[in-house]
């Protein structure tokens, strides 16, 4: 399954950003993989398991790609949004 073709990669990587956003965390592939860790952990439906660890498969990939690049304040991503 590749990520970028399946919705509920998205909706479970948005899920985890939405969780860290309302904590008031930063929103970056290394707080994301953590998150959609946790959530596997507290997780019973092998559907949803198999959506988290396929989310981290590729968020993983992203952050070897992207490694120098700097978080962005939760706050300020989100207003960023409005910009488009």
């Amino acid at each position: 399954m590749s990520i970028q073709l399946d919705e509920k990669g998205y909706v479970i990587i948005g899920e985890a950003a939405l969780a860290l956003a309302l904590r008031e965390q930063n929103i970056d592939v290394p707080s994301l993989i953590t998150e959609l860790t946790s959530m596997a952990e507290v997780s019973l439906n092998d559907e949803r398991l198999y959506s988290i660890s396929e989310a981290r498969s590729w968020l993983t990939g992203l952050n070897v790609i992207g490694q120098e690049a700097e978080a962005v304040p939760y706050i300020k991503t989100l207003t960023s949004l409005n910009d488009k």
